[in-house]
Formats: C-alpha cells, structure tokens, sequence
C-alpha cells in the first residue's frame, strides 16, 4: 500500500506533502508497523517532517491544535472516550459551513449518556470500596479506586461491559494492597504466612495469620468468589478453579521478589534480562486476562481459561509492555 505513495527512487511523493488529512494518515498509519518494516519507519519521518513544517506556519489555532495532538502521541495511544471528547469540543469550536450541529449534538448526546453510565458504576464502586475497608485498616496501602476505575475505563469503554468495567476495577484495588503488603509493610515470616493461606484458600485457617493480612484475605475470598457466583449464574461455569490458580500463582511471584530482596540486603540487584524474567511474572497479566475473561459476558470455555493460564506469547507481550511502562511512570531516574 505504501509503495503506491512512492517516486521509482523510493522517496516519498513531494505532492502529497502538503496533504495534511493525508499526511495525518499516512503518520498514524506508521505506528502500526513492526521492528524491520522500514518502509513505515521511512513514512513516520516524512510525514512527521512536513507536518510540523505545516504546525509552524498554521493560518489558525484549530489547525495548529490538532496538529500539536497528532504529533504528540497517536490517537490509538490515546483513551478512546477522551480522545472523543477533545474531537467534540474541536467540532464544536468549527465555524465553517461543513459543520453539522445536528452531528454534534448527537455526539455530546451520546458522550453524556455513557458518562452516566460511568458515574453510577463510580459510585456503586466506593460503596464497595468504602465496605470493605481497606484504606481504613491498612494505613499503609495505596487508595487508588479512581485511578483503577480510569484504567479499566481505558481499555474497555464499550457501556454494555459494565460488570467488567467494574471486576476490573475491584481486582486491580486488591492488587495494590497485595503488592503493598509483600513490597512495604509486611515480614518475610508473614509474606510465608500470607503466601501459604492464599494456596489452601481456607478462611477457617485465618487465625494463624496477622489481623492486617486477615482483612486483605477476606477481601479476595469474597470479591473473587462473587466473580465465580456471577460466571455460574450467568452461564452454569466454574471460574473459582481458575481464580483460585491465579491468585495462589501471583502470591508466590510476589513472595519470590520480597525473598529475593531480603536476601540481597535490601538492594535491588539483578540484569536487565533478570528484571525483565521477573518482571513479566509479577506484573499480573494472567490475573488481569483471566478476572476479565471470566467477567466479560462471553461465552466462557475451559480452553480459553487453559490458554489463559499456560502463558501464551501473548500474554508474554502484554506483561513485558506493562512491566516497562509501570516501572517507567514510577521510576526514580
């Protein structure tokens, strides 16, 4: 496809330079290539080349913003409903004639309507959050419901995934805490404790454990056991098995690296390919891909969840995406 934009020599053709929609496309298209494919690498310079030639000699502010954007970050980088919402405020800031303001009201229409939509599943979510009472008993753990409620909400905006809006939002709660307790607060002796009570998934078993790690117990117990309801109601399907598998796997990866740190003295040394090995393993992917599956109103099959779980090289890129990319917003460099 790309080749038909070309001159015999292999340049990119002149007259398409001052293209802008076409430029604007033939860049957000080079973000799609893969490491090699250097005909997409050689139209991302060109097109960004001569789009910020056009963003420096911009006639208007609409002209020059929406350039300044595109050349920021590519719109599939972006969260959909907000990259929504700044596309309506730009239409509705058009002056020109080709601006439909049936089109745009329809838009906004449609936008409020699923912010409700948000809204109410925000609220149902700090109810459960504020229940459960975590942030309350365990003083040193992360309170990020808003942040896991905006994550889940980037990668799946669709308002009929409501229930997996917001299985994905408890989970990723419950992952905070559980890293918090293995990484700041709790012993290796405990970190044992807790680790070993997750495996045998046995509440009768909690008096063994330290009341702070009681409450974090009883929080996966409950909230993952209502995802199993919910699966078996909805399709007569045992998730628990899978669930169960998940959390016991993560617990022992997160007991691994608190081992691993101890034993170092409190210094975190390794190779970059050991931080990646580790890395991919801690991140929690499996966890994620499995709670959301089993959430997601799909059918759900015993192959699927089997696929899930023996880590297939999807999941391989997925957790080394999101292993770089959390350490990158937190590190210290």
């Amino acid at each position: 496809v790309f080749q038909g934009f070309r001159e015999e020599d292999g340049k990119f053709k002149q007259e398409i330079s001052g293209d802008v929609r076409g430029l604007l496309s033939l860049y957000e298209a080079s973000y799609l290539g893969f490491p090699g494919e250097i005909v997409l690498d050689e139209a991302k310079s060109f097109a960004r080349t001569h789009l910020q030639e056009i963003y420096r000699k911009a006639e208007t502010d609409m002209e020059a913003k929406q350039l300044a954007r595109a050349l920021e970050l590519p719109s599939h980088w972006r969260t959909r409903r907000c990259e929504a919402w700044w596309h309506i405020e730009q239409y509705r800031e058009d002056s020109t004639e080709g601006m439909d303001p049936a089109g745009l009201e329809l838009a906004m229409l449609e936008f409020n309507m699923v912010q409700l939509v948000y809204q109410a599943e925000l609220e149902e979510l700090h109810r459960w959050w504020k229940k459960l009472g975590l942030p309350k008993k365990l003083g040193f753990a992360r309170d990020r419901l808003t942040e896991s409620f905006q994550w889940a909400v980037g990668l799946i905006q669709e308002p009929q995934f409501s229930y997996c809006r917001k299985t994905m939002t408890k989970l990723t709660c419950l992952i905070n805490v559980v890293d918090d307790v293995y990484d700041v607060y709790g012993s290796l002796d405990e970190l044992h404790l807790f680790t070993t009570a997750i495996q045998r998934w046995d509440a009768g078993e909690l008096d063994l454990l330290p009341e702070y790690m009681q409450v974090c117990f009883m929080a996966i117990h409950d909230t993952t056991n209502e995802l199993a309801h919910h699966t078996m109601e909805q399709q007569g399907f045992n998730s628990l098995p899978y669930i169960k598998q998940a959390w016991q796997e993560q617990c022992r990866r997160y007991l691994e690296e608190a081992k691993t740190f101890h034993n170092n003295g409190g210094l975190d040394i390794q190779t970059f390919e050991e931080y990646l090995e580790h890395g991919r393993k801690s991140i929690a992917s499996r966890i994620v891909l499995i709670h959301t599956y089993g959430a997601s109103g799909e059918t759900l099959t015993k192959e699927a969840f089997d696929y899930i779980t023996n880590d297939p090289r999807l999941t391989f890129w997925i957790a080394t995406v999101a292993r770089l990319t959390n350490d990158l917003a937190t590190s210290k460099a």
